[in-house]
């Protein structure tokens, strides 16, 4: 259940440091990197399909200001972007979970660009719909979907008497978004059990055309980030956090990209299927190119943010990931 105190601490939060796109105490890429278009190299960028459209953008940002700098990006989820790294395969890692303290011992040091979250999804025109907005399912309940792998009639899980066979969609990549959802609740990825999809993009396809399937994503590719909306034929399933069958006011599910971030902040929405979107590299970078692209994002990048779907990080946060780069002291 959402505390209130720690609801009034959040709105206390908010009102003192604001969320939105805010500016870095070293201002824009210009002020921050002091090098400007004279900056030129190359590196590589790998790992979550969290954050894949997001820094692909900011790249390309980068580009255009530093032509001399060649970025490439690609998306192969968390867990393969930390094996890149730490073979050298590339200099800059997406994280969509958090480190292992076996990959905090082999020395990455992250910085959180961006926060985000994971959402249980079903299809709009599932016929339990109504039911389904109506009680949500449980941690529990989901935990029972995603990991006994047995095959379940909605009509168990709603309590109901439909004979409609639930299809279950999982991931078959290395991915944070499955971590992140199965921590939910206390659970591994490994756990998982279904119809093994690669990436957010081929999990919502998969739910939009079965209308019996579920499924999770993350916030990002749930909505049309031309219009703020939910995406065709998605809806993300309310979470009964209290175990009462009922959809209470705090666990409703937001309409629109705009409420996601809201309640992500607000703390409405379960604090276990948010999380941070970060870039690691091993050890904090040296690299010229590569500091100046990390001063972008937290500057002039932020604004792109929002606009990609994310939730930009507040001026607190943004203070913490500055100074975590900015700091002398290696951080891992």
């Amino acid at each position: 259940m959402i505390r209130l105190q720690e609801i009034l601490l959040s709105v206390i939060l908010l009102t003192i440091a604001g969320c939105g796109s805010p500016t870095s105490e070293k201002g824009t890429t210009s002020v921050a990197g002091s090098i400007k278009k004279e900056i030129s190299g190359t590196f590589s960028i790998s790992g979550s399909y969290a954050l894949y459209p997001l820094i692909s953008k900011l790249a390309g940002e980068f580009m255009s200001i530093y032509p001399d700098v060649k970025i490439e990006v690609t998306k192969v989820g968390t867990g393969k972007g930390i094996e890149s790294l730490l073979t050298g395969g590339c200099q800059v890692a997406m994280l969509s979970r958090p480190l292992t303290d076996e990959e905090l011992n082999a020395g990455i040091w992250v910085v959180p660009v961006a926060k985000d979250g994971v959402a249980p999804i079903v299809n709009q025109k599932n016929p339990n719909i109504e039911r389904i907005m109506a009680r949500g399912l449980s941690p529990d309940e989901l935990m029972q979907v995603f990991t006994s792998g047995k095959d379940l009639l909605w009509g168990e899980l709603l309590e109901s008497d439909s004979r409609d066979r639930v299809t279950v969609y999982t991931r078959s990549d290395e991915s944070g978004a499955a971590d992140i959802f199965t921590a939910f609740f206390y659970k591994k990825a490994a756990d998982l059990k279904g119809i093994g999809v690669i990436g957010d993009d081929e999990m919502i396809m998969s739910i939009q055309k079965n209308p019996l399937a579920i499924g999770f994503c993350n916030f990002t590719y749930a909505f049309d980030l031309s219009t703020g909306e939910r995406k065709k034929d998605i809806q993300i399933i309310p979470c009964d956090l209290d175990f009462d069958n009922k959809i209470d006011r705090v666990e409703e599910p937001f309409r629109n990209l705009e409420e996601a971030h809201r309640s992500l902040w607000l703390g409405f929405y379960p604090d276990q299927l948010c999380r941070e979107l970060t870039l690691g590299t091993i050890g904090k970078p040296t690299d010229p190119a590569i500091r100046e692209f990390l001063y972008f994002v937290l500057g002039e990048g932020q604004k792109s943010i929002k606009t990609t779907g994310y939730c930009p990080l507040n001026n607190v946060y943004l203070k913490y990931s500055l100074d975590l780069l900015t700091q002398e002291t290696n951080h891992k």
